[in-house]
């Protein structure tokens, strides 16, 4: 188990990973507000989606502690996708904040998202798996 986690660790398999379960938990997320773009009252929710993602490609410039109050906080990597309400107003019928033409582009766009994302993975582990058997073309 530890020599998986050593040739994984090496690739980009913890990246794109992290691709796939971002763009699985937005799919839910866009669903959820898709179903309920006619319920009264109903707050859409969004996932910090790009954010958590270039967090793992964009490392801080300076790593640091905080060992006074009044010092200021070093912005640290998102450790997992936050689901949030933005703040928008109402839409055209009044009901709530949803409008189904931008969640059925999100959807749309998280489409494409999990398509890479899952080629690029299935990429990566032929790649291990031409290193293990000695193919190299």
């Amino acid at each position: 188990m530890f020599l998986d986690k050593v040739i994984f660790n090496k690739t980009k398999v913890p990246v794109l990973n992290a691709v796939l379960d971002v763009t699985q938990l937005r799919q839910r997320v866009i669903a959820n507000n898709i179903a309920n773009v006619s319920t009264k009252g109903y707050r859409k929710q969004d996932v910090q989606f790009k954010e958590y993602l270039e967090s793992f490609v964009r490392k801080p410039a300076v790593e640091g502690q905080m060992t006074n109050g009044r010092h200021m906080p070093i912005p640290k990597p998102i450790a997992h996708p936050i689901v949030y309400e933005p703040e928008t107003s109402l839409n055209d019928s009044g009901l709530n904040n949803v409008d189904i033409d931008r969640e059925m582009a999100d959807l749309a766009e998280n489409h494409l998202f999990f398509n890479v994302g899952q080629r690029l993975i299935r990429g990566q582990f032929d790649g291990l798996k031409k290193s293990i058997s000695g193919r190299t073309g």
